[in-house]
């Protein structure tokens, strides 16, 4: 996740995090899910509009386009076979049909006065995986690429709230 969270002097880091995948905290096998690395981007992108007026200010702006460009996580070979797996029933064969929530939360629990960060990412796919093998010490990852419809951020939406149409 981007930046640092400093609470009371102490920062908020990896082993604080946990990830729930349909609100689940353990793959079938019983093990937590663990991602190597995670993060997004999202943005919302408007139009400036102009009419005639003398002054050549802007009118305003367009309420804009919602995306989420990117979202990508790095996951142990093996927990990476994992949620494939349970994809894979949850998409009725495909792993890259199926359809789940994603939710990351950063707590820390023996911190006084800290608050939970929760990120929940709904309408998440699985849109594509690079397994990496490589020679050496390190560990055997899968890079994963999610594609997510909306982003909540501690309740907190960057896409408008305001659908007349699709409620």
């Amino acid at each position: 996740m981007a930046g640092r969270l400093r609470v009371n002097s102490s920062i908020y880091s990896w082993e604080d995090t946990l990830f729930l995948v349909d609100n689940q905290q353990t793959t079938l096998a019983g093990n937590p899910w663990n991602f190597v690395s995670f993060d997004w981007e999202q943005k919302r992108e408007r139009k400036v509009v102009y009419t005639n007026r003398r002054s050549g200010r802007p009118r305003g702006k367009t309420r804009g386009k919602y995306s989420i460009p990117s979202c990508t996580a790095k996951m142990l070979a093996a927990q990476a076979l994992e949620l494939k797996q349970y994809l894979q029933v949850q998409g009725l064969g495909s792993y890259g049909d199926a359809e789940f929530t994603l939710t990351v939360q950063v707590s820390a629990p023996g911190i006084m006065g800290a608050r939970p960060l929760t990120a929940v990412l709904e309408d998440v796919t699985w849109d594509g995986d690079k397994p990496g093998f490589e020679e050496g010490v390190d560990e055997l990852v899968t890079e994963i690429t999610f594609g997510v419809l909306s982003l909540t951020e501690n309740g907190l939406r960057l896409w408008s709230t305001l659908d007349g149409w699709d409620a």
